[in-house]
Order: C-alpha cells, then sequence, then structure tokens
C-alpha cells in the first residue's frame, strides 16, 4: 500500500505522519525569514524536530522550545530541543510549563494552523507570548493550487498522507483567506512569499506570468488572469512572517 495515497483513512488511527513525513524535513524557506537572529524560539507543531535542528546550527545558543502531539516524533524532537511540550495546543498551560508572556524571540507555525480547529483561537492566544519586535512565522498549504483545482473541476478532492490534501487537514486556506486570518486576530503581515509546486514548475517555466491571462488544465479553464494569481495557481505553500498589529486608540 502507499500510504500517500492508498486507502489513508485506515491510517488515521496510526502515527500516520511518522510514516508518510520525513522526520528530518524543515520548512527552510520559511525559516530563512527568521531574522533577526533569535534568543528563543517557540515551535508549534514541532514534530521530529527537524526545525529545531536548523534554526540551532544557523543560531549557535539559540534556545527552542517544541510543543508535539505525537509521543514518538516529541521523543526525537527532545534529543535537540531545550524543551518539548507533549500534547495538543489547545491543551498546553503556558503558565505550568514556564512559556512566559514576552518570551520568545520568534514563534514557528509551520504547516500546523491548518491541523487546528479554531486556528483564529490559536493565533491571538500566542501573541502574548512574543517579545518586543518578535514575529511569528507561518507556513500555510495553499488550497487554489492550480493541480487541486484542476482535480476538483474533474469531481475529484482525493486525500492523502501528506501534502496539501493531507487527510488530517482540517482547515484549508488561500492566499487572501490566509492573511484575512492574521489580520482578524491581531497581526500585521510583514513579508510573504510562495513555494512553488515542483510539479507545475516545468508548466510556467521561461514564460513571462505577466503576458499569462488564461491556464488551461484538464477540465478546468480559468480566464482573466494577473502575474499574481498565477504565482499563487503555482504555490504548494505559503510563507508568512508578521508581527502583533499596533492596538488602535479609539476616538
Amino acid at each position: 500500500m502507499n500510504p500517500m495515497t492508498d486507502h489513508v483513512w485506515k491510517m488515521l488511527d496510526a502515527d500516520m505522519h511518522l510514516q508518510t513525513l520525513d522526520p528530518n524535513y524543515a520548512p527552510e524557506g520559511l525559516l530563512e525569514m527568521v531574522a533577526p537572529a533569535p534568543k528563543r524560539v517557540l515551535d508549534l507543531g514541532c514534530f521530529c524536530g527537524g526545525s529545531g535542528r536548523w534554526l540551532k546550527q544557523r543560531f549557535p545558543g539559540c534556545e527552542v522550545v517544541g510543543i508535539e502531539m505525537l509521543d514518538r516524533a516529541a521523543a526525537m524532537a527532545a534529543q535537540v530541543y531545550d524543551q518539548v511540550i507533549v500534547g495538543t495546543f489547545e491543551q498546553v498551560d503556558f503558565a505550568a510549563q514556564g512559556l512566559k508572556p514576552g518570551s520568545f524571540d520568534a514563534i514557528i507555525a509551520a504547516d500546523v494552523l491548518e491541523h487546528i480547529y479554531n486556528p483564529w483561537q490559536a493565533l491571538q492566544r500566542l501573541k502574548p507570548l512574543l517579545a518586543p519586535n518578535g514575529a511569528i512565522y507561518v507556513s500555510l498549504p495553499n488550497v487554489r493550487n492550480l493541480n487541486v483545482l484542476s482535480a476538483l473541476a474533474s469531481g475529484q478532492w482525493r486525500y492523502e498522507g501528506a501534502g496539501i490534501l493531507d487527510i488530517t487537514h482540517i482547515r484549508f486556506f488561500t492566499l487572501a483567506q490566509a492573511s484575512e486570518m492574521l489580520s482578524q486576530t491581531g497581526w500585521l503581515i510583514r513579508d510573504g512569499r510562495m513555494n512553488p509546486d515542483p510539479r507545475l514548475i516545468p508548466m510556467f517555466e521561461g514564460k513571462n506570468l505577466d503576458e499569462i491571462k488564461t491556464v488551461s488544465m484538464g477540465k478546468l479553464k480559468l480566464e482573466g488572469l494577473n502575474s499574481m494569481d498565477v504565482v499563487e495557481l503555482m504555490a504548494v505553500q505559503f510563507f508568512i512572517r508578521a508581527e502583533v498589529a499596533p492596538i488602535k486608540n479609539e476616538a
């Protein structure tokens, strides 16, 4: 059985991602946005610790705290992290675990908010943990991906063991709705980048994106596109850096 596609629902009661994901994976495109060098980082949904390893190599002396719901993955992350809290984000008592307000320069939320029933509440809850001038770094899968839309136009919404249609995903976002979620929960986006889908790069390689007004794939035909539409259609993920928005004074 291919755990990525074949009867993936049968794996839902197991530690599925330990079979479908690379335990050493780190979202380098997102982590490269981390600046300035942080002293203390919270990694939400740290899995097996790939992000922490990357951060500690890039920023020696950086303290990394992780939160991970899978016992086996948390045990692997604990080999390199300074602290790993085992449990779902919703279950974690910040005060009891020593996660004090203003104590983190950076919060990493890499491919995790889409797994949370209420990511809006999670984003609000994380804000007090940031130190002044700190930032949150978010990666989210792009449901406006051209491959996903083309399959949907053909009547397919096939869950997989990983990727945009990971069967454990609860929420789905376009770039507009990801930006809206952050704005509504009191965050100000400072930087945003797209992670291109390797499966789509050959389709657009060497072309001037400003000149592409129509895209066709299978039963899907999209018209009236601009270059930003095309960039989003090509993306598999969004990488976002955001800071706590200033509180507006009411007149």
